[in-house]
């Protein structure tokens, strides 16, 4: 769906970052639907768009937020609202202690590393749900070295 635009890009500034709030709340919109029909969950990945002058017209839709480190986790908490979920390839003693204030959901990549961070787990200051990334042993992936299921894989 193509829509004219509201203003004239010449009169802005180079270089910006424009942002279009109407087609960000039907966008939203479209999300809520999802949502709702499905029963699902639907998170920002900050990782991916962390505007947060633009978090208002997104926050009625979504449930939350997705970080992948300390200041992604608090920008969330902070600013977001909503549940903070937290992945990370790995996590540091210290990144994750950092962390810990603002998560509600916490994904480890493997057992090793659950167990290793879950004597400071049992410290942390809110309730905690965790998760853990398995390997199906089936491969999608056509590039071995983004290929969570390739041998030796550091994924």
């Amino acid at each position: 769906m193509t829509q004219a635009l509201r203003f004239d890009p010449r009169s802005v500034p180079s270089p910006s970052f424009v942002v279009d709030e109407g087609l960000l709340r039907a966008n939203a919109a479209i999300l809520n639907q999802v949502r709702r029909a499905t029963g699902c969950k639907i998170l920002l990945a900050l990782k991916a768009f962390a505007m947060w002058s633009a978090f208002e017209p997104l926050r009625w839709a979504l449930d939350g937020v997705c970080a992948s480190s300390p200041h992604e986790a608090r920008l969330g908490r902070e600013e977001f609202g909503g549940e903070v979920h937290v992945f990370a390839a790995a996590y540091s003693e210290q990144s994750l202690t950092e962390i810990l204030p603002h998560a509600d959901h916490l994904v480890f990549n493997s057992l090793g590393q659950l167990e290793r961070f879950r004597p400071l787990l049992a410290k942390a200051p809110r309730p905690l749900t965790l998760g853990l990334r398995v390997n199906p042993e089936h491969s999608e992936g056509h590039t071995p070295i983004y290929d969570p299921c390739a041998p030796g894989s550091r994924l």
